[in-house]
């Protein structure tokens, strides 16, 4: 996805912690293991969960919503 972005759509402090929920969008043309993308739109929805110690990120839990992905990417199919 030579045209990946990303948006932030929302960030949240709360002490040592932050939250951050993006939106990453962008065209499937280049390979995935045996599939090579036909320019198909890309949406991805992910959130990041970050702790903070004197300014430096100690740790990240990142979740993400591949199966959106997948299907964008024609690799996964949902229902019949």
């Amino acid at each position: 996805m030579p045209d990946l972005g990303v948006v932030v759509e929302k960030m949240i402090g709360a002490g040592d912690c932050v939250t951050v929920h993006m939106t990453f969008t962008g065209h499937f043309s280049g390979d995935f293991g045996n599939r090579t993308g036909k320019g198909q739109p890309i949406r991805l929805i992910a959130t990041d969960l970050l702790k903070l110690d004197n300014g430096q990120i100690t740790d990240n839990r990142h979740i993400e919503d591949n199966l959106a992905l997948f299907q964008d990417m024609e690799l996964a199919k949902v229902g019949p």
